[in-house]
């Protein structure tokens, strides 16, 4: 395809055209595998149910809090990050990562959160991290794969609800104020579990790049929803991935799931004071739309912070990541660290 060619069909469709390329390409490799994938005997499925359709829009029964916790150990999912117990409690956080990234790349933000007075409960969403089923001889990279192929939006919604109900306990307990602090999908997950459901409250929100608004490029995964494990290849550097080998089309479909019960329950309990870090050049999270969506909900507490990569910042052409000073820079990422804080703590903020 020649360079007048490729301007003339990605312009039509896509603002950015960059964020199609590996879609575009994942799509024709994974043709090739499809039948290989799905065919093969593998591992036997940690979760059978399919998410093909809309979640119910309620909060998980106290029957799937139970039945989650004893299918998922707990410390395969969460972890308690506290404070220094000789200084002023100000607030517990809930943080959650984005798709396919390994969750302690939370870590700079979780430490920041730390050090300022605010304990953290880290989640690691099923298929990353320790939360898949260790045992049977199977090596660490193929048990979490294989989780990953059998994620669903309602599975990550009932282990953002129990992180949920264990933060809400120790703010109750310590008098202190609830957080969400999380990334892309993360955000995702914790906006719509906080609009859905009636018992779930966050005083403040820190959101980086939040995927509540996609680029039509990352819709081309939809075509391959029939084929639940089949993994695309990430473009994502290597380092900061969750499975190497790349995210399964069962994640997206969780994630497609997720965005459309959000768009219908979205309202204006989340108007609550909230800080948006997001790169205007970001490959999936279009910044324009993002803000066309607060205007329209009339989220007049939900503030912008645009961020642009310096010059020590270690991959200068993924724009995404937004997580810690080496995929900003370390002064950009020491500002933005100082906003969040600033934000969640009442004091003015400095930059946005």
């Amino acid at each position: 395809m020649t360079q007048g060619k490729s301007k003339i069909t990605f312009s039509n469709f896509f603002p950015n055209p960059k964020p199609a390329v590996v879609p575009i390409l994942g799509l024709i490799l994974s043709v090739f595998l499809i039948l290989g994938e799905d065919s093969s005997g593998g591992l036997n499925p940690e979760n059978n149910k399919s998410s093909s359709g809309v979640p119910a829009i309620a909060a998980p029964s106290e029957t799937t809090v139970h039945d989650s916790l004893k299918n998922q150990p707990e410390d395969h999912s969460m972890r308690w990050f506290l404070s220094d117990p000789q200084g002023s409690l100000k607030g517990v956080a809930l943080v959650i990562h984005g798709l396919n990234l390994r969750p302690d790349k939370m870590q700079s933000i979780i430490s920041k959160l730390t050090e300022s007075g605010i304990d953290v409960l880290g989640l690691s969403l099923r298929g990353h991290g320790e939360n898949f089923h260790h045992g049977n001889g199977v090596d660490e990279d193929t048990a979490r794969l294989e989780a990953f192929k059998n994620v669903s939006f309602q599975l990550w919604l009932n282990e953002a609800y129990l992180a949920y109900l264990q933060l809400k306990a120790r703010g109750e307990e310590k008098g202190v104020p609830l957080f969400l602090t999380a990334f892309s999908l993360g955000g995702l997950i914790g906006l719509d579990l906080f609009a859905a459901n009636s018992g779930v409250d966050f005083d403040k929100l820190v959101l980086l790049a939040p995927a509540i608004r996609l680029h039509a490029s990352v819709y081309l995964e939809r075509v391959l929803s029939p084929f639940p494990r089949l993994v695309i290849p990430s473009m994502a550097p290597k380092t900061y991935l969750a499975n190497k080998k790349g995210t399964p089309i069962a994640a997206y479909n969780a994630l497609f799931d997720a965005l459309d019960r959000f768009n219908k329950t979205a309202g204006q309990k989340l108007n609550v004071p909230t800080l948006i870090f997001i790169d205007q050049h970001d490959e999936f999270i279009p910044l324009e739309k993002l803000k066309k969506l607060v205007e329209e909900k009339r989220w007049r507490q939900w503030k912008f912070y645009i961020v642009v990569k310096d010059k020590s910042a270690r991959d200068k052409t993924f724009y995404h990541h937004i997580i810690d000073a080496s995929s900003t820079g370390k002064t950009v990422w020491q500002n933005m660290m100082e906003a969040a804080v600033n934000h969640l703590l009442k004091q003015p903020l400095q930059s946005s």
